[in-house]
């Protein structure tokens, strides 16, 4: 034990995970009461056709055990499906290097530096311990019990995540939210989503890791569009640009009115779509609220400057405009009824969902709607 640890703190373990994940896995028993340490392997044999990352053999009670370790870098849903099989062909490896002699009791377990909640979910579903170095750990045997959860993640698991969720990315997830049931081939979701092949390449690698899509004959399909849609709205920012405020005598008819065929009638038109609850009205209504919110591009806001008549108002302002640096949101607005354009339903639930409780409901009523699959 104390020569495992004094290894432990050499140079070389920082940069080797399996040493880590030994270090992680031996100081996880370490915590269970009459729990007799032995042996603390790497790289050990399972028969003549089969090396495991590490293996830690204990006793417990009147029972002998051994933990099967499999190390990996990514803890990714994709990759640990892959490790979950490979840890059950080792358990039959183990089995046969060992007919009835010993009667050892093997436990498979995976280690990674972060397991998400999905990635613990498919461990749990094929009976596979499991720890990460963030904290996360399952391990049951004879009367043991261990499940413990962290809240903490990881700066580059949150970095990872995010950069799933960037206005490139998000304008092609939005064109896979649009239609989840469609097969696409990568070109023609570039050119859906005014993106270049190689960030939808990056983009598409990145769901195929989580199992949010699918490779079939036809190009990917969005297979868990529940899963992505509810993990962006826990990491979505609101658009970043320039906001002004203002206020207007016009409301309801009278304002769509004055505004109807004066924006985003033709491309090169100034362009302004309603948004976050101005839209919800359109699409699913369910509040009444008396301030008007937009996104718009710097000629759609002067035209909305003009025909509102917008006045400066420090305190009771009912206009908000956006005029957001990622112009996709404009290109993707959707026409509800003539001559009114909104952000499309996906962009509408993002804004609500991190609104207030009300908006929030307001985005439940519009998922019912517009996301059956939700």
């Amino acid at each position: 034990m104390r020569y495992f640890q004094r290894m432990m703190k050499t140079h070389d373990s920082v940069n080797d995970p399996g040493i880590a994940a030994l270090h992680a896995a031996r100081d996880l028993l370490g915590h269970v009461p009459h729990l007799e340490a032995g042996a603390v392997r790497r790289e050990h044999p399972l028969g003549r056709h089969a090396r495991i990352d590490g293996c830690i053999e204990f006793k417990h009670g009147d029972e002998a055990y051994a933990l099967l370790i499999e190390v990996k870098r990514s803890g990714a849903p994709r990759f640990v499906r892959s490790a979950v099989y490979q840890l059950k062909g080792y358990l039959a490896h183990a089995r046969e290097s060992d007919p009835g002699g010993s009667g050892r009791r093997w436990i498979p377990m995976l280690v990674s530096p972060y397991l998400s909640p999905e990635s613990r979910s498919i461990c749990m579903d094929h009976d596979v311990a499991y720890l990460d170095l963030v904290g996360n750990a399952h391990l049951a045997f004879d009367n043991v019990y261990i499940d413990r959860t962290v809240a903490d993640r990881p700066k580059s698991a949150t970095r990872a995540l995010r950069s799933m969720f960037t206005p490139k990315a998000a304008a092609i997830l939005r064109v896979l939210l649009r239609d989840p049931a469609r097969a696409w081939r990568v070109t023609e979701l570039a050119e859906a989503a005014g993106a270049s092949l190689g960030h939808v390449s990056n983009v598409r690698k990145a769901l195929l890791a989580r199992e949010w899509i699918e490779t079939q004959k036809d190009g990917v399909i969005l297979v868990q569009p529940d899963a992505l849609l509810k993990t962006w709205r826990e990491e979505y920012r609101r658009p970043t640009g320039r906001r002004i405020s203002g206020y207007t005598l016009f409301h309801g008819k009278q304002l769509h009115e004055r505004l109807s065929g004066k924006l985003n009638s033709e491309p090169q038109r100034p362009r302004a779509i309603y948004s976050s609850n101005s839209a919800a009205q359109w699409l699913a209504p369910f509040l009444r609220g008396g301030t008007h919110s937009f996104y718009a591009d710097e000629p759609g806001a002067r035209v909305l400057k003009e025909v509102l008549k917008l006045t400066r108002a420090e305190k009771g302002a009912n206009v908000t405009v956006c005029i957001p640096k990622d112009e996709s949101l404009l290109k993707d607005a959707v026409e509800p009824a003539p001559s009114v354009f909104c952000t499309c339903p996906i962009v509408t639930y993002l804004d609500l969902w991190n609104g207030n409780d009300r908006d929030r409901e307001a985005a439940d009523h519009l998922a019912s709607r517009c996301f059956p699959w939700l």
